[in-house]
């Protein structure tokens, strides 16, 4: 189909002013925070890399089945767009096709202070919706470093994770009901009640969260809400040894208290991210926080009091509540701009990896010593933790010049050789980035035979293969 006819064709549907074939707002649409594409893209031929063929701009849910209908048809590539502050390419077109950019979704439909809900249009840009909560005196606890620049409906599909999730949990955790556009364009909730649990069959709510795009699109979110905090109490420790470091962690799981913040860095990002010169090879330094209320500050002073007394146990030493308070407040720095990308030779990213507590330093070295080499220098954090486990951030920095596409050969081993070890590790190649183009190659490694199970349900659901094509494992082509 020609692009003039296509334009045409949505423009028929949801009016001209929602439709561009312009040629500098499809390759804005060509890229997200991928940090590989920011290094293409200050390379020659970007005109060459891929690019959606139209960008629509849906203002409603019918909108979008509208637009799903008539793509089915006629079998054209659609790619859901929320903020565009993914990191895994996962709204990178292609196939070319349709980017439904949702931007125009952006309405908070109900805050229910009686049965501590949200309910929002997809979207909504998360800080705008933590924005509104805060002036009822509420919060959703979902507050990952993209919060200003990603949306409500981008942080379910892709199972994504805020910096509070040990308290608070992840995205999986918040989400009571869906909204979503099937391929067919048959719009569908996941749980219309609200109802906070129930036993008819299995959770259609969490078929879609983590869908990455691939099965429908995510057109309105209802999440739980909680009291906004009145008292956030920030702890560091300085530890002789990670190994010391992952025992005090575990040990505060096994008390009922869930810090809000668990924060654990080896030595090297240490150095970095609270400036601490002198600090050994060995050691780690551990940031917690604890989030309470005026009305029970003793509970919260007494949870800090525990923690401190099983950190000093494990031999760490008290640094304070600075470190932890000057990280969260600068937390939502690093996008904008990621300044490490614009110095001349120089490429991170970070791979997140989730496993058991049995498992976590295991996999760190095992992950360090696949990917480190002498011109790619390898720093980890671990900033999820749960009773069973937590996810690490692998962060691999590596300068390279571009020459002969020299640094993305290199990049692209780092993450080849990375992901390769995790999974021979027992790890998890993704624990809220989601997979988007690097880790599919790994999806059937990683699912075994279920993977199957997952591509006959995205046949099932999306036949003709309109959604997403090439993202979270599956081929381009199906059939």
């Amino acid at each position: 189909m020609k692009i003039s006819d296509l334009k045409s064709d949505l423009s028929s549907l949801i009016g001209s002013e929602n439709v561009s074939i312009e040629e500098t707002i499809r390759l804005v649409y060509a890229r997200d925070c991928f940090p590989l594409t920011l290094l293409q893209f200050r390379e020659p031929g970007i005109m060459e890399r891929p690019q959606p063929d139209v960008v629509v701009w849906p203002r409603s849910a019918d909108d979008v089945a509208k637009i799903l209908k008539y793509a089915n048809e006629n079998q054209i590539p659609v790619i859901p767009h929320g903020g565009g502050g993914g990191v895994n390419g996962g709204t990178i077109p292609l196939t070319g096709g349709i980017m439904l950019d949702l931007q125009k979704l952006k309405k908070i439909i109900e805050i229910n202070e009686e049965s501590f809900y949200v309910t929002a249009q997809a979207g909504v840009i998360g800080q705008h919706l933590e924005d509104a909560l805060n002036q009822r005196g509420f919060t959703y606890g979902h507050l990952p470093s993209s919060l200003t620049m990603s949306t409500i409906g981008g942080f379910a599909a892709n199972r994504s994770a805020g910096a509070l999730s040990s308290k608070y949990g992840k995205i999986e955790d918040m989400v009571m009901d869906l909204e979503v556009v099937l391929p067919s364009g048959e719009i569908i909730h996941t749980n219309a009640t609200k109802a906070p649990r129930k036993a008819i069959g299995p959770d259609l709510t969490q078929l879609f969260i983590g869908s990455e795009g691939c099965l429908g699109v995510i057109t309105e979110v209802t999440v739980k809400i909680f009291p906004l905090p009145e008292i956030r109490e920030f702890l560091g420790f300085l530890f002789p040894t990670l190994h010391s470091g992952f025992e005090a962690v575990h040990d505060i799981f096994r008390t009922s208290i869930r810090p809000s913040l668990v924060r654990l860095y080896e030595s090297v990002e240490a150095r970095m991210v609270y400036k601490i010169q002198d600090i050994k090879k060995e050691e780690a330094y551990l940031t917690l926080a604890f989030d309470g209320y005026e009305n029970t500050k003793e509970i919260t002073m007494l949870e800090k009091k525990i923690c401190h007394d099983i950190c000093t146990k494990h031999g760490a030493r008290d640094m304070g509540e600075e470190g932890g308070r000057i990280w969260f407040e600068n937390r939502l720095n690093m996008y904008y701009p990621n300044k490490q990308y614009y110095q001349a030779h120089v490429l991170a990213d970070t791979i997140d990896v989730v496993t058991t507590f049995d498992n976590l330093e295991n996999l760190f070295y095992k992950m360090k010593e696949a990917i480190q080499q002498k011109k790619i220098n390898v720093m980890a954090h671990w900033s999820h933790f749960y009773p069973e486990g937590g996810s690490m951030y692998l962060i691999f920095v590596m300068i390279q010049k571009n020459k002969d596409h020299k640094a993305e050969i290199l990049y692209k081993e780092a993450w080849e050789n990375g992901l390769k070890a995790c999974i021979e590790a027992g790890g998890v190649l993704s624990h809220h980035h989601g997979v988007g183009i690097f880790k599919g190659s790994f999806m059937p490694r990683q699912l075994g035979p279920a993977f199957d199970l997952l591509k006959t349900l995205k046949s099932t659901l999306d036949p003709n293969n309109i959604m997403n094509p090439g993202k979270l494992g599956f081929p381009i082509t199906m059939k």
